[in-house]
């Protein structure tokens, strides 16, 4: 189900489940690139790291991205100037060239064959009302000592020399090999449900086992557990990615007037948001406009928000909890801290979030549809017997039901005929078609009825 070009041109190791109880020092929930590269970060510590997935590596996030490593994240400078200051604004910028330029360094150092090609990064628009804001982003990128290009014609457009794309398979699965030969202990198929807080220590459980360790680090694009309130502070957003036979430029692009995207791929195929659904893409937007990389507790770590531009992110974020853990000084990490919150950068979104929780906890139950009305290779909510029920029609038209309220947080559910999934718009769970759980919050399936 909804496999990219990056699983389908790569093979990896494959890794066991967690059969038994085990002891470490360090757990990191989360097998894609923020996690592996915090064990990457570790590999030479006198800590013994575990890393656990609740899939394979890499199989998530990490694995649906369209892997352009730059630091011209959109307008986030000019944003975060204006809900913050300029110094958060320089401080984002500095942690993200740091990362940009190390991915670059270990590739290097670690001769990592992953198809790594510099280009430029532009971002650009065709409405003249937004040439302010490529203006705005422009002054502080040459403030921070960038060169910024600029080019003018049908629209406008801002680029950066020296950003890169690569293929972020072959380098995760290079970097998981290094973890390997240092002695980091992995898991696939090892699902965390519950951590439990001890004086000293802690206790996960994973599948039917317990993990006890000194520190926790959750690198998942979001939290499966409710403390903190973190999914009222975080949304998702899908986007569906495509491979273009049209090759048109060397060189990435962005727009700001519909988000379309793109990136080149090869001689002859280039990666493209907003066409055609090959595979789709599911990233975590911070509320507050900033990642959430930091300590939540003494020693409990969390890496969440990257809102799209995990590529780099990840490598920040492996850095600062390194540091956190060794208690080294990070000067990134009050930017980044788990405990503060901006309500006015978040309430640009808050008309979308009382939308999707409307949607989810009211208007659905009363858009329901007769069941001889779906199709086959189709799915809707339906009332029977005074009761809702999430109906799929597979091809051979055999009809599947299952409960229509998400497991996480009990929002109704509904069906993307696109993607052949159902979502939950409160939270943004997805479950293929038949009720198996594919991106979460919910760590559960729908139950079948």
């Amino acid at each position: 189900m909804n496999q990219s070009y990056w699983q389908k041109t790569t093979q990896k190791k494959e890794f066991p489940k967690l059969n038994q109880d085990i002891k470490t020092d360090i757990l990191i929930i989360g097998g894609g690139l923020s996690g592996v590269m915090l064990a990457y970060q570790l590999r030479n510590s006198h800590f013994q790291v575990t890393v656990i997935d609740k899939d394979n590596l890499g199989s998530h996030t990490s694995g649906h991205t369209t892997a352009k490593v730059t630091v011209l994240h959109d307008v986030i400078y000019q944003k975060i100037n204006q809900y913050y200051d300029k110094q958060h604004a320089l401080l984002y910028y500095q942690s993200n060239k740091r990362a940009l330029l190390d991915i670059k360094k270990i590739i290097r150092k670690e001769h990592i064959d992953c198809s790594y090609q510099e280009n430029i990064a532009y971002l650009y628009t065709s409405d003249i009302k937004k040439y302010p804001l490529l203006e705005k982003e422009k002054q502080l990128l040459t403030s921070f000592g960038e060169h910024v290009i600029e080019k003018n014609g049908t629209g406008k457009m801002i680029g950066l020399k020296n950003q890169a794309v690569f293929h972020p398979l072959q380098y995760l699965y290079a970097i998981i090999d290094i973890c390997c030969r240092f002695h980091v202990q992995i898991y696939e198929h090892s699902l965390a449900k519950q951590i439990i807080r001890h004086h000293d220590h802690y206790t996960v459980k994973v599948n039917d086992h317990i993990v006890t360790c000194r520190y926790v680090v959750h690198a998942t694009r979001y939290p499966f557990f409710k403390k903190g309130m973190y999914f009222m502070k975080i949304f998702q957003s899908q986007a569906y990615v495509g491979i273009s036979s049209k090759k048109d430029s060397p060189n990435s692009y962005l727009s700001l007037d519909d988000h379309h995207s793109y990136r080149p791929l090869n001689d002859h195929q280039a990666i493209v948001i907003n066409n055609k659904n090959d595979w789709f893409a599911q990233d975590s937007m911070p509320l507050r406009g900033i990642p959430y990389i930091g300590r939540l507790y003494q020693n409990e770590f969390i890496i969440y928000g990257f809102q799209k531009w995990g590529m780099t992110l990840s490598h920040v974020s492996a850095q600062l909890i390194k540091d956190l853990i060794y208690n080294n000084k990070n000067p990134y990490e009050e930017l980044y801290s788990c405990h503060y919150f901006s309500l006015s950068f978040s309430k640009q979104y808050f008309s979308l979030m009382k939308k999707n929780i409307l949607k989810g906890y009211l208007l659905q139950r009363y858009q329901t549809v007769d069941s001889e009305q779906i199709e086959r290779k189709s799915g809707a909510i339906i009332k029977k017997n005074h009761r809702l029920y999430a109906l799929y029609r597979d091809e051979n038209g055999k009809d599947h039901y299952f409960s229509p309220y998400c497991p996480h947080l009990k929002c109704l559910i509904h069906f993307n005929s696109k993607s052949q999934t159902w979502s939950c718009p409160c939270h943004q769970s997805v479950y293929d078609a038949y009720g198996q759980v594919l991106e979460g919050p919910s760590i559960h399936d729908l139950k079948k009825c």
